[in-house]
């Protein structure tokens, strides 16, 4: 437990801890991972673990806004080519490909299991989940929405990928005739693809 008092990087600090909760979600799952195995996975104290994080709702905050911001860069370089395309198509791959990258990635899929569900929606509300997504992505398709409306379509958007990922369709085709039909529409403002 040494280093950690004398350190003053809150932000390593953090990120330390969030890398031992990855690494615990995926071992255990999300409801057997206690603050205490947290504490201990990542080398500190639970006195120290609640100084960076309030409670264990922040600390799942924390970790789901900094991995939706991974998954969502690592699928915005994989597209980067696709920078002259149709928007919609671009816009709907990249949402289909975002499913893709959830389910395969273990740490993330992990939230999805049906005994998470809960979790997963208290989080799918949480303000600073839907700024990652409101903030970048709406922002880049909806450069016209004022902050407060485009916080609002980024929640809905959330939801929407949310849904999908606890209850997913038959298949990508379904899938992506779901996102085609009812988030494009409004990410596009009325100008989805058919």
């Amino acid at each position: 437990m040494t280093g950690w008092l004398a350190d003053d990087r809150a932000e390593l600090a953090s990120e330390r801890i969030l890398d031992a909760v990855r690494l615990l979600f995926m071992e255990r799952g999300v409801h057997g991972v206690g603050m205490n195995e947290i504490a201990e996975s990542a080398g500190c104290s639970r006195a120290t673990l609640y100084r960076y994080f309030d409670n264990r709702h922040a600390l799942y905050v924390a970790f789901a806004g900094r991995e939706a911001r991974q998954v969502i860069e690592r699928v915005w370089r994989a597209r980067a080519e696709d920078a002259g395309r149709d928007t919609g198509q671009r816009l709907l791959d990249t949402l289909v490909d975002l499913l893709a990258e959830v389910r395969k990635t273990p740490h993330v899929a992990v939230w999805f299991e049906p005994n998470n569900v809960g979790i997963v929606a208290q989080l799918a509300n949480s303000s600073e989940v839907v700024d990652v997504l409101a903030t970048g992505f709406v922002a880049e398709y909806r450069p016209d929405l004022a902050d407060s409306a485009a916080r609002r379509l980024g929640q809905w958007v959330v939801r929407a990928m949310v849904s999908l990922l606890t209850l997913p369709g038959e298949g990508e085709d379904e899938e992506r005739a779901i996102l085609r039909e009812f988030v494009l529409p409004l990410l596009l403002d009325g100008e989805g693809t058919r």
